[in-house]
C-alpha cells in the first residue's frame, strides 16, 4: 500500500468513505445514510472545516455534517476532491464501532453520524 500526501491509494481509506484514484477526480459526492442517499456536485462546495471529530461541509443548499473518529484523513481527502462516497454506518455499527459481516471491533477512523440539512432549516 502507497501513500500519496498522507492519503492511503486504497479504494477505501476507511470502512466508511471511498476514494478515487490520485489520477481521478469524481463530479459528486455521494452521502450514504441509514434512510436515503443524497449527492451533490463538487462545484457546488463553497466551503469545509473540521477536525478528528467533526467535518462540516457547506454547499449551495445544504450543509452536510458529518461527526465520527479520525476524521482528519476525511478532511485532506475532501481537501483534494478525491472523496467519491461517504457512508453513515448503521445504528449497531456505530454505537458498537463495529464494522463489516464479522462484526470485528473497528479502532480507524470512522464516521458515526451524517446530518444533511437544507439552508435556512431549523435545527
Amino acid at each position: 500500500m502507497s501513500v500519496s500526501n498522507g492519503i492511503t491509494d486504497t479504494p477505501l481509506a476507511s470502512e466508511d468513505w471511498q476514494l478515487a484514484p490520485d489520477e481521478h477526480r469524481p463530479l459528486s459526492l455521494l452521502f450514504q445514510l441509514r434512510r436515503g442517499v443524497h449527492g451533490f456536485p463538487w462545484i457546488r462546495l463553497s466551503h469545509f472545516e473540521g477536525d478528528n471529530t467533526v467535518v462540516v461541509m457547506d454547499f449551495a443548499s445544504h450543509t452536510v455534517t458529518i461527526k465520527g473518529q479520525g476524521l482528519a484523513a476525511l478532511l485532506a481527502a475532501i481537501a483534494g476532491q478525491r472523496v467519491i462516497r461517504v457512508v453513515e454506518p448503521s445504528h449497531n455499527e456505530a454505537t458498537f464501532g463495529v464494522r463489516g459481516s464479522g462484526a470485528a471491533k473497528y479502532q480507524g477512523p470512522a464516521v458515526h453520524s451524517i446530518t444533511v440539512k437544507k439552508l435556512g432549516e431549523d435545527e
